[in-house]
């Protein structure tokens, strides 16, 4: 069932209203984790504040205003970048201004710098296009925007991009060229003749684009290999094409010792290896070498589902030493609940299957045997490295008051869109993770008069901290109950924060309470973040830009609740 927008929303100004679609994916005070391609918020309608402001001439450039703002100042804190790419496709694509538009092609290059951003530019532009009720084409200024991001790139910048993202999201770079128009590819094999008077700098232009649209092979009938007398003193087309040699020499390698030695020699990376050697030991073993931890955190069920991740296996090894690498956590900025996540489902096979999915291998006559039992020293070492986590937590200076559940409920049933935790592991995970960034932080439980604050020790390991949170009182669960405390006990408190299983509409109270919190405490901009573990939506009427709900979980919660207490959004 959709989440019901709120009607308040349209007295809500336009550039405040496009700010929350950024960082949450809607227009209204509601996140919710999942997959936001299947699930539609990509789509014109989710961010009319565009076009409104696009209407009035006061305010036609806001909108690129604002994503060029939350793009030099707080782009980390976006957890889902799509959403900055979209607004941009909509302001390049709407018809109330013409400024807008230009505009918006004009930052192209910079905020889609990235290829896959570029290719998901292009494939949310296509699809305005589409479902435009003006059959308008692509139009001058896209093929500027195209044009300049390629001519923006260094002549091995771009070759790297395109060989390493050579398509997303349906769209290859190849496409784009050809419905661009560029000129580009133009030298045929009879024209050999003109090399010698071409400069370098256009000559190594060719090469790459002759290379996307008509392949390496093409490349050398009309320019030669890197042997070729001609391109000796062109430097820059050398170092090109020796480079696109290297690449077409490991994607048509067949030995995976020969492959796994050229990756690690050229410095290749995941995105670079061919679909036939993504099942090979050898080449995984090699990838460890330069491999983020990030891209280790999303990969290391596949490789234990690969049958890689035998005990005292040399790739064990390199796994341990990346995930205790203090360097690596404090360069990334890894949340613990990026680990913890992982963690829960390793230990549980893999990520929880969607309700359709289950069905379906409930049914299948044939059972899928169970993979092999988690590798117990990568287990200890995910541990090690979540407590490790803590301490790279940056500070918002706010001071926060966490009020969780911990009922029965909330320590048996399963997360939204996060089915291998538990609602209470989410709570003292947002708890301890306050505790050891933040210097103001009350933790509390519910009790059936009030709330019972406990005291904590900050250092405690994530498995100490649950069980101490575990033995405290419990009670009736009211959303207000915080609030009443810290209005009663004069506390001064910047963020609540509720972490409950659910919260039925007709008895939540939680909006008057955080009113007469600021009122009674002269605090105007108290915020208030209600988490809710098990339900995937909460359709309330009431608007207040300082009360934010979260249905579910997933690693990105706790940048948004960091994004909100700041005041991003």
């Amino acid at each position: 069932m959709t989440a019901k927008k709120p009607t308040e929303d349209s007295r809500e100004p336009p550039e405040t209203r496009m700010l929350r679609y950024l960082y949450i994916g809607k227009e209204y005070m509601e996140y919710q984790p999942g997959n936001w391609f299947v699930h539609n918020y990509f789509n014109i309608q989710r961010v009319p504040s565009i076009e409104e402001m696009a209407s009035d001439s006061e305010t036609e450039l806001k909108p690129i205003e604002i994503i060029n703002s939350v793009f030099e100042k707080d782009k980390n804190l976006v957890q889902n970048y799509e959403t900055i790419v979209f607004a941009l496709a909509v302001c390049a694509r709407q018809t109330k201004s013409e400024k807008l538009r230009f505009q918006a092609y004009s930052n192209v290059k910079k905020i889609c710098a990235a290829p896959e951003h570029f290719l998901l530019f292009t494939k949310f532009v296509n699809n305005i296009t589409k479902s435009s009720s003006k059959k308008i084409g692509c139009g001058h200024g896209w093929k500027r925007a195209v044009d300049d991001w390629y001519k923006s790139k260094s002549y091995m910048e771009l070759a790297e991009c395109v060989t390493r993202c050579n398509s997303r999201y349906g769209w290859k770079h190849k496409d784009i060229l050809k419905l661009a128009h560029l000129p580009v590819g133009c030298l045929k094999a009879s024209d050999k003749t003109m090399l010698p008077d071409i400069p370098d700098n256009i000559l190594v232009q060719n090469i790459t684009f002759c290379y996307i649209t008509h392949g390496l092979k093409e490349v050398k009938k009309i320019f030669g290999d890197s042997n070729s007398p001609h391109l000796q003193e062109r430097p820059n087309s050398l170092q090109v094409m020796k480079y696109l040699e290297k690449i077409m020499e490991f994607k048509h390698c067949e030995d995976e010792v020969s492959a796994a030695s050229l990756l690690e020699v050229n410095n290749f990376t995941l995105e670079h290896v061919p679909g036939h050697f993504l099942k090979s030991e050898e080449m995984w073993n090699a990838l460890m070498t330069s491999m983020n931890y990030t891209t280790l955190l999303e990969n290391i069920q596949k490789l234990h589902n690969l049958g890689f991740l035998k005990p005292n296996s040399t790739i064990v090894s390199k796994i341990v030493d990346i995930l205790l690498d203090q360097e690596k956590l404090d360069q990334e900025k890894i949340h613990p609940a990026h680990i913890l996540i992982t963690i829960r489902n390793y230990e549980n096979s893999g990520k929880p299957l969607s309700y359709e999915k289950r069905k379906v291998r409930e049914e299948a006559k044939k059972q899928h045997p169970p993979p092999p039992e988690p590798n117990k020293k990568i287990v200890k070492t995910l541990y090690t490295a979540l407590n490790l986590s803590f301490s790279y937590l940056e500070t918002t200076g706010m001071r926060y008051l966490i009020t969780i559940d911990m009922s029965k409920t909330m320590q048996e049933s399963r997360v939204w869109h996060c089915g291998n935790m538990v609602p209470a592991e989410v709570g003292c995970l947002l708890a301890l993770s306050l505790l050891r960034s933040e210097k103001n932080v009350t933790i509390a439980t519910y009790k059936n008069v009030g709330i019972h604050v406990t005291n904590f020790d900050k250092n405690h390991s994530f498995a100490q901290a649950y069980t101490k949170l575990s033995h405290q009182p419990t009670g009736i669960v009211n959303l207000s109950k915080p609030m009443a405390w810290a209005t009663f006990q004069k506390k001064k408190y910047d963020v609540f924060i509720n972490v409950v299983d659910m919260i039925s509409m007709n008895n939540d109270t939680s909006a008057e309470g955080i009113k007469t919190y600021r009122t009674e405490m002269n605090l105007p901009d108290a915020k208030l973040i209600n988490c809710v573990m098990c339900d995937s939506s909460y359709r309330k009427e009431t608007v207040d830009k300082n009360i934010l709900t979260i249905c579910g979980f997933d690693q990105k919660v706790p940048k948004i609740i960091e994004a909100f207490s700041k005041s991003s959004f």
